[in-house]
């Protein structure tokens, strides 16, 4: 054997000996990242903790409710958004109704889309993730839904924290999906259903201060992030501007949301720039968008430009107060959901509620971290 050959024999005999060496520190490394996953104090490598920090998990009522609602038609008017025509603009579920309160996608749908989501993540009463949640989280809203006392059948918002920490509780949500996940709490006031002015403000200091214990649950089951609805302007939902024609807001309606927002914003200690100090709650300012979109008169978004309808409803009830949208015989339909801003009494159109979400995404989207543009 040359002196070449017997160089050559030696290095390999040293690679083969270093080998199980590499194998082994590879095992170690990953063996430290279950660890963590347990609770460990190492931080999960960058892009386990991207694909982790996709997961969104939805609270709320209507804003949000994306098939967890009762579709029993016995129920009339509330299992209407099993009915057409809602979901007739829902090209992604063949333009059939699919629980959710619009012609179309709702604000959780769109707060996936900022996240790089097709649309929210699956209801929670599916079946079909009982072997454990995908990637998009899940979605616990319902509509009808408060904070405090809801109908029958309607699992309010500490009760829909519950159940996601049942499900920790059981395995199906592991404690990994939950630090660096994404909580969405969609409230739009339903509690505030039949408040007046001698009964208001008692009323909010006991909301506000459930909202405020909703959040904490969540950072205390280990959500990283939560974000939180401020209550929309009640007096320019058309359930309010009727009165006028459909051709104003009722600037008393809107005086106690602009009371409860604020108790809000205090109880959550969040500041000007929309999130607390720590940056691990932000208030979505849902109000003054739909204010700046839809109030005559007054300088909004140019998205405000695209809608020829601000405040008449898509989807209006006829019939006096025995009909409603989805009621066969018992609403007028428009030609074109795209142009109007509401849908019906209350809620947005898929339109409506696109608007409202572009002009949040920037702000989501440093509060998240997140880089990438979602176009939608």
């Amino acid at each position: 054997m040359n002196l070449f050959a017997a160089c050559f024999v030696v290095l390999l005999l040293l690679l083969l000996a270093g080998a199980p060496r590499v194998a082994e520190s590879r095992r170690h490394r990953h063996h430290h990242h279950d660890d963590d996953d347990d609770g460990g104090s190492r931080s999960p490598p960058a892009a386990a903790k991207q694909q982790r920090a996709q997961k969104l998990f939805v609270f709320g009522d209507d804003f949000a409710d994306t098939g967890n609602g009762a579709s029993d038609p016995g129920l009339g008017y509330n299992s209407r958004e099993w009915r057409y025509p809602f979901g007739m603009s829902d090209t992604a579920h063949a333009r059939r109704p699919s629980g959710r309160f619009s012609d179309g996608l709702v604000q959780s749908d769109f707060m996936a889309k900022i996240m790089g989501h097709r649309e929210a993540p699956p209801p929670y009463t599916y079946d079909d993730w009982n072997d454990g949640i995908d990637d998009a989280g899940l979605n616990f809203a319902v509509g009808d839904s408060g904070a405090l006392e809801t109908p029958a059948g309607v699992t309010k918002l500490g009760k829909q924290v519950q159940q996601l920490r049942r499900l920790v509780k059981d395995g199906l949500v592991e404690r990994r999906d939950l630090r660096d996940s994404v909580a969405l709490v969609a409230y739009s006031g339903n509690d505030y259903a039949y408040a007046d002015d001698d009964t208001f403000d008692g009323l909010m200091e006991t909301v506000v201060e459930e909202l405020a214990s909703v959040v904490s649950d969540l950072q205390d089951l280990g959500v990283g992030k939560v974000l939180v609805n401020t209550v929309p302007p009640f007096g320019c939902l058309p359930w309010l501007t009727r009165q006028f024609n459909y051709t104003a807001c009722d600037d008393r309606g809107n005086a106690g949301p602009d009371r409860h927002n604020a108790a809000l914003r205090d109880r959550l200690g969040v500041g000007a720039g929309g999130d607390d100090d720590d940056g691990d709650v932000m208030l979505l300012d849902v109000n003054s968008i739909i204010t700046d979109l839809v109030a005559p008169n007054k300088e909004g978004s140019a998205l405000a430009t695209r809608f020829t309808e601000l405040l008449r409803p898509c989807c209006e009830a006829t019939d006096g107060d025995r009909g409603y949208c989805g009621l066969d015989g018992g609403y007028s339909l428009c030609d074109r959901p795209g142009e109007y801003f509401f849908w019906d009494t209350e809620h947005p159109t898929q339109a409506g509620w696109r608007a409202v979400m572009q002009l949040l995404q920037g702000p989501i989207m440093a509060f998240l971290g997140i880089s990438n543009l979602e176009h939608f």
